[in-house]
């Protein structure tokens, strides 16, 4: 994300039709596949010097808007929204490719339907945009992973180096992607891009090298077009092997009601100034204002004053992050950053509407790109104001002279209505000018420019833009309503000025030949200047509104009137144009006087030729729509995963002993979901246990989303013990308490818990591998029991391989209902009971709810439709929303913002029959269920934009019907073994009453550890086993007396039978020996369980990062510690004792590191338990609580366990050391 590139770009009038040849050379009709070679022959020569761009030694200004397609699951609507970047004067569009997008697993790749990158770069092509392609690999975005599939969280190599795991999956993304990239250059005059970006914001001072690599790689795979980077720092200034143009970003705004002014640095003097992310706005977090509220603060006002602030220090590639945000559709959002929507307050809203920054872009970049002479400018003299408030920069053009004058308050938040005056030495001579500044404002004044055959000698005035049209040029000025304006023109001699409509007065200076026009900017003003030895000219002058409704959607054409206007095209005597309208209008069309007939979205319009030479008409409006209403729904509760006696036999076991994640597990075997292939959505988990009777809490820890409990980041997770709710925690650590009655002792216990995922973190600069982070279950043990849990876990259906490839691995979660289908339209749901909305239920868990309406959008309009949830803050839920098998959005009832969720058209089908599916999530049992959802009308107008329906599948029982196991496998051994000793295992198969006969069945026990011996070796045959039957064998186990201590061990037993095989896990632990007599630090002894709110916890460290022994030493109000644990709520540490101590001691408090500092709270409470009961609780402790000293009395523990947890206020800087943390034993149980 956030990146713009400011390489100085404009390209002229007289250098139009060069560059537009350039960039709309069509692609050849047998478009290569995406494994093809790409045409490496360059045609046009594209370079840069220390000013702009060029193309063939023609120089660019680069104006440009970022648009990310993945965000806009609907083709069509990329063109939409491309055509509206262009009309608003950009000639470029910034596009980041996100590789998780197009990959759900190593060596996958899907570039079709709304992937379909060849379709995108030739529509940016058709619409004359360039692009500046952006492939990352790592993109950031506020997306999930910074754009990094979820696949890449288990591959070795630190990501964003030159780890040979990390670069060789890279180099695979890359090679896909650039060879679609390199058969769309404009270097091989086959495509649209222009620049190319490497990596993107890395920062990174040790990085070089990567970069070196990602760079040859580009050109390996084909990419001619220069190389562009955020990447301003020395050490990627160029030198050998790296040669790309260093930009900048740059957001002056965090959309909380102030902003600032850019400085700008150039990176390096022998390259062009580029902004490769000029922020228009900024992302918003869960619980945050919302958009509306940041496009008040990013309005007009700041894009008169910041963007021009930029291009007049002399940016000449500007992008402008973002034109369209879109939304973060299924699961592709940060959930640390950002929600679903991901409108960001840019120009063109998430439902795709315009409105007045729009407006003031347009006005701004119709001027860029059309004024030849900025793509070439210095610092120049600019002169005195009159008024110290209002400041004045100025920039000439070396070769034509041309000179810019920027002027503003000093202040930039100042509002005053302020007229200053100066001198201005033009380069036609000097001229006392005045200038009105009337309230928050920036403005570009233009002197010695030639105008078409025109000569401006200055004007206080802006130019918005001006063309040839024929035999007379026309230009557009314009200023604030009320403002007073000035414009000279040079001619040979005194020419003839009608003034058609307004008011203006004219004055001759022969001495000069100036032509001198004062008037008041209000409504349109019309001049016809005439002879003076220069073509005609006719000269606009409008109030910002009236510019802002005139179109230039070709060289030779202005077009005033329409929401839009697309596209125009001469043919014959006819103009064609296509737009858009919001209302019935008038038309307007200056061009040729050879135009003499107008159509209007391939309809005639009545025109007549007006006193300005235009032609005048009008375009008709939109019919009224309106939107069903959501009446009638089907409801079915959903949860069949938290009742004991599901049949979970299907799930994949949780069964690695070994991770590469960099964040080491709290307990074996590793929980995290993405190490299963479940990357997106919600995850489910069911843990099996033999309860001892001992049991006093389950703690279960679990990554949702960050755990930094101070973000507003919403993830949770909920927990049924033998099908009784247990309760929902945010993300981090909980304990559930074990009540009497709640397990059977000697049997087998279920432990279900939920995961509410909600994306995993970006990977911004010296994150180091923070996109990594687990998800799901990381910790997870019984307290007061040596009880070991055997997991199993479900995500999406197919995991890295998902059923649904047109939607694709980022659209769903593991839910029941997700799983078989409730999504998607035609699921059969007659049986489910009938309701209406709101409801209110108290039922913990999931319920769905389904409705279909029939849409019927007249023909010819484009009307954008949001689907809204309206309920009382105070209900405790959460939403997903489905429209026809798509996730548009995600719903926290008590969080917010976001209540209305744009549904793109092609996934709402605009004539047909839509399908909503809601699933609520009652996270406490108390508040849910669903609120009111309604059907909202975002925007209405005739268009020429038509959309098909996104293709994807509707329902097929085939495909989702829920299939059973032909039989299941149970192993039975003690939990905990001692080395030297044997044990009795035993398996049995059992199949269902429902089930087939198993015919010559075995059972063997596989996977044994080295050294570990079964007897009898060989399977052991137990013959047909009958449907409802079970069959059983046994085995002696010998644990070598070498083995570990402490080491869990996953015992695997194979039922084989005619047709098939099914498996059977359990986990145990071979337990340690308890400390001998003496004193034994804790952080010397082995950890049973860890669990930390932030990177391990330390031995001997105080809390550092994401890897052990990163931290500083344990200090404590100046005294520092050699020995200790150093933590971060929430927290807890699991030790075995087993009886023999007698004594826990430590020093307790916040680690010094955190005094004085203001960037968040820090306040813990240190809680110690033995065997599952509390023996010590400290309360609250904050930074400036004194050290506490503690010795606890743990006689006869055989567990040890010490927690600490967050004080309710966020925890940001809890960094808790258990300084000298000890234990005192007697050695022997």
């Amino acid at each position: 994300m956030r990146l713009v590139s400011l390489l100085r770009t404009v390209w002229s009038v007289a250098l139009a039709a060069v560059l537009l040849a350039a960039l709309t050379a069509a692609v050849p009709a047998d478009r290569a596949s995406a494994d093809s070679p790409a045409r490496s022959t360059s045609v046009h020569q594209v370079g840069y010097d220390t000013y702009s761009v060029t193309i063939d030694g023609k120089r660019v200004m680069l104006w440009s808007g970022e648009f990310h397609y993945w965000r806009l699951p609907s083709p069509d609507l990329w063109r939409d929204v491309l055509q509206k970047i262009k009309a608003s004067g950009m000639n470029a569009v910034s596009i980041y490719f996100d590789w998780a997008y197009h990959s759900p697993a190593r060596g996958t790749y899907d570039f079709t339907g709304v992937r379909d990158v060849d379709k995108l770069l030739d529509m940016a092509q058709e619409a004359g945009l360039y692009v500046i392609a952006r492939p990352g690999p790592y993109i950031n975005a506020e997306t999930d992973g910074g754009g990094f599939p979820g696949w890449l969280t288990t591959q070795k190599g630190r990501a964003r180096s030159t780890d040979a795991g990390y670069l060789d999956a890279a180099h695979e993304w890359l090679r896909h992607i650039d060879t679609i990239l390199a058969r769309h250059q404009v270097s091989n005059d086959t495509g649209p891009v222009l620049l190319y970006q490497v990596e993107n914001e890395l920062y990174d001072p040790d990085g070089r090298a990567y970069m070196v690599d990602l760079s040859k790689q580009a050109r390996s795979d084909g990419i001619t077009v220069p190389l562009v980077g955020n990447e301003p720092e020395p050490q990627y200034a160029g030198g050998e092997g790296l040669d790309f143009v260093g930009a900048l970003d740059q957001y002056n705004t965090f959309c909380q009601g102030q902003w600032w002014v850019p400085q700008l640095t150039r990176p390096d003097e022998t390259k062009p100034l580029a902004v490769l992310e000029a922020g228009t706005g900024w992302f918003q977090t869960w619980g945050d204002t919302g958009y509306d509220k940041c496009r008040q603060t990013v309005g007009p006002a700041y894009q008169k004053i910041v963007n021009k602030a930029e291009i007049m220090q002399g940016a000449t590639i500007e992008n402008l992050y973002m034109a369209y945000g879109g939304t973060n559709w299924g699961w592709l959002a940060d959930p640390r950053q950002v929600y679903t929507s991901y409108d960001y307050g840019a120009p063109i809203t998430e439902a795709r509407q315009t409105g007045a920054d729009y407006d003031e872009l347009k006005r701004q970049g119709l001027f860029y790109t059309t004024t030849a002479p900025l793509t070439k400018t210095e610092p120049a003299e600019a002169p005195a104001s009159s008024d110290e408030s209002v400041g004045v920069t100025a920039r000439a053009n070396p070769d034509t002279g041309t000179q810019f004058l920027y002027l503003r308050h000093a202040d930039a938040m100042a509002d005053s209505d302020t007229t200053t005056r100066f001198n201005w030495r033009t380069p036609n001579g000097t001229y006392p000018v005045s200038v009105r500044l009337n309230g928050q404002t920036g403005k570009i004044l233009l002197a010695g420019y030639d105008l078409g055959g025109q000569r401006l000698v200055y004007s206080t005035s802006e130019l918005m833009t001006s063309t040839t049209a024929g035999d007379r040029d026309v230009a557009l000025l314009y200023g604030a309503d009320g403002d007073p304006g000035q414009t000279v023109l040079r001619y040979a001699s005194k020419p003839t000025v009608t003034v058609l409509d307004g008011t203006a007065k004219a004055a001759w200076d022969p001495d000069r030949g100036d032509l001198k026009l004062d008037y008041t900017h209000s409504g349109l003003t019309r001049i016809l200047v005439h002879g003076g030895g220069r073509p005609d000219l006719l000269l606009l002058i409008g109030t910002d509104d009236q510019a802002a409704g005139f179109w230039r959607p070709d060289s030779a054409t202005l077009v005033r009137g329409g929401e839009l206007v697309r596209t125009s095209a001469v043919r014959g005597s006819t103009l064609a144009l296509t737009g858009d309208a919001s209302k019935a209008g008038p038309l307007e069309v200056f061009a040729s006087s050879a135009v003499r007939n107008v159509t209007w979205n391939g309809s005639p319009v009545t025109v007549r030729r007006t006193a300005s030479g235009s032609l005048f008409g009008s375009v008709p409006g939109p019919k009224d729509v309106q939107l069903p209403r959501l009446t009638y729904w089907k409801k079915s509760t959903e949860t069949p995963e938290a009742a004991a006696g599901f049949d979970d036999s299907s799930w994949t076991y949780a069964d690695k002993l070994t991770t590469d994640n960099p964040t080491r597990p709290g307990t074996l075997p590793v929980l995290y979901q993405d190490e299963y292939g479940y990357h997106y959505g919600y995850v489910w988990y069911r843990g099996h246990f033999t309860a001892t009777g001992t049991e006093k809490s389950l703690s279960l820890t679990a990554y949702a989303t960050n755990p930094d409990t101070s973000s507003r980041a919403v993830g949770a997770y909920s927990v049924w013990i033998n099908g009784k709710f247990a309760g929902t925690s945010e993300t981090g650590r909980h304990t559930f308490p074990l009540s009497a009655g709640l397990l059977h002792k000697g049997a087998d216990n279920v432990v279900s818990v939920l995961v509410g995922t909600m994306g995993h973190n970006e990977d911004f600069a010296y994150a180091g591998d923070d996109h990594k982070q687990p998800r799901g279950l990381t910790t997870a043990y019984l307290s007061g029991s040596d009880a070991r849990i055997t997991w199993r876990v479900q995500g999406a259906r197919g995991g890295e391989q998902p059923v649904d490839t047109a939607r694709g691995a980022m659209n769903t979660g593991g839910l029941y209902g997700e799983r078989s289908g409730w999504t998607l339209p035609g699921y059969p749901d007659q049986k489910w009971k009938d309701t209406s909305l709101p409801v209110s239920d108290t039922t913990p868990g999931l319920a769905w709810y389904r409705t279909n309406f029939t849409s019927r959008i007249p023909a010819g309009q484009d009307v954008s439709v949001g689907v809204t949830i309206a309920d009382d803050a105070t209900r405790d839920y959460r939403a997903l929303i489905y429209v026809n098998g798509w996730l548009m959005g995600q719903y926290v009832n008590d969080t917010g913002p976001q209540h209305t969720f744009p549904i793109p058209n092609g996934i709402l089908r605009a004539d047909g029959r839509n399908t909503i599916a809601i699933a609520s999530w009652n996270e406490d049992g108390t508040s849910g269920d669903l609120g009111k959802v309604t059907l909202t009308q975002l925007g209405n107008v005739t268009s020429s934009l038509r959309v098909a329906d996104v293709k994807a599948p509707s329902y097929d029982p085939a495909v989702y019907a829920q299939q059973a196991t032909p039989a299941t496998v149970g192993v039975d051994a003690p939990d905990t073994v001692e080395p030297g000793n044997t044990y009795q295992v035993t398996a049995t198969v059992t199949v269902p009453r429902t089930g087939r006969a198993l015919r010559g069945t075995a059972l063997s026990l596989t996977g044994l550890p080295d050294g570990w011996a079964a007897t009898p070796q060989d399977p052991i045959q137990v013959g047909t086993v009958k449907p409802g039957a079970t069959a059983e064998a046994r085995w002696t186990v010998g644990v070598p007396a070498d083995q570990a201590t402490d080491a869990v061990v996953v015992l695997k037993a194979k039922a084989s039978f005619s047709g098939g095989s099914v498996t059977g896990e359990k986990v145990i632990t071979a337990q340690p020996p308890p400390p001998t007599a003496g004193e034994h630090y804790i952080s010397d002894l082995p950890f049973q369980s860890s669990s930390n709110g932030w990177g391990p916890v330390e031995r001997d460290r105080s809390n550092g990062e994401n890897a052990a022994g990163d931290g500083l030493p344990l200090t404590l109000h100046d005294t520092t510690y050699a020995k200790g644990l150093g933590t971060h709520a929430a927290s807890s540490v699991q030790v075995w004792l087993g009886g023999s101590c007698t004594t826990f001691h430590a020093a307790l408090g916040l680690d010094q590191e955190t005094y004085g500092r203001t960037d968040g709270p820090a306040t813990v409470d240190f809680t110690v338990l033995a065997d599952g009961e509390q023996v010590y609780d400290s309360g609250t402790v904050d930074r400036d609580a004194d050290t506490k000293a503690i010795d606890v009395d743990v006689s006869g523990a055989r567990q040890l366990e010490l927690i600490v947890s967050d004080a309710a206020d966020g925890n940001a800087l809890d960094h808790a050391d258990w300084a000298d943390a000890k234990v005192t034993c007697g050695g022997g149980a």
